[in-house]
Parts: structure tokens; C-alpha cells; sequence
């Protein structure tokens, strides 16, 4: 695959992160919490897809972290920190909440989501 097709998964994680903020502005909760799951999806499977050629049809965080831990190990500490897997498993529940159920998340659901995902989700991937 070119490497500029590869990018595109970048690209649109980025987009995703930033359309995450543009809509915690304006309190659409729900689909914040969209966005960043989005965002982690596509980054971690930039990634896979950077490192191996490809990545599996999934979309467990914790599945493709377990991947990419064989090319860095440092990642590891997403998963076996107990506060970081609960905030994973946090934004990928509320992904399907959000989109299945009638249930509605408050500012108090998004942003310690958000704030995680940009200081440690993002940070711990970068340089991969």
C-alpha cells in the first residue's frame, strides 16, 4: 500500500481528534465521544498498518494495541495500567452507547475522555 494511502488513516484521526474538540465546544456530548473513539480506532490501525503492511478487521482497542506492543513495547502500559484500560474501555463503550442506546453522556463523561486521550492515548503513540 502507498505510503500516502497510508496517511490518509492519519489524517482523518486527526480530523476526528479535532472534530472531537469542535464539538465538546458546543456541547454535542454524544458525538464527541464518536469523535474520539474514531480518533483511537483510526490511529491505532495507522499504526498496525504502518509497522505490519496491515491490521486486523477489528475493533478492539485492546487487540490492536497487542499488535503494535510487538514493535514497541512501551505501549503495553495502555493496557496493563488498570486507570488507562478503564478509560479505554470507557471510550469504546461509549461509542456503542452512544450509537445503539438511548442513553445520553454529560460534560463530566467526555472531557477527563478527551484529556486522556490527548495527554496519554496520543502521547504514547507518538513517535511510533
Amino acid at each position: 500500500m502507498p505510503a500516502s494511502d497510508i496517511e490518509i488513516l492519519k489524517v482523518r484521526s486527526d480530523e476526528y481528534l479535532e472534530e472531537a474538540e469542535h464539538l465538546v465546544e458546543k456541547k454535542k456530548w454524544d458525538l464527541a465521544l464518536i469523535a474520539i473513539h474514531q480518533h483511537c480506532e483510526l490511529l491505532l490501525k495507522y499504526y498496525a498498518l504502518k509497522l505490519n503492511g496491515t491490521y486486523p478487521r477489528t475493533h478492539s482497542f485492546r487487540e490492536l494495541i497487542k499488535l503494535l506492543v510487538k514493535h514497541e513495547p512501551r505501549l503495553n502500559a495502555l493496557i496493563k495500567d488498570e486507570s488507562h484500560l478503564l478509560r479505554l474501555s470507557r471510550i469504546e463503550d461509549a461509542y456503542i452507547s452512544a450509537r445503539y442506546f438511548p442513553v445520553r453522556a454529560k460534560e463530566e463523561d467526555v472531557l477527563p475522555l478527551l484529556r486522556f486521550t490527548k495527554e496519554v492515548f496520543d502521547e504514547q503513540l507518538s513517535g511510533l
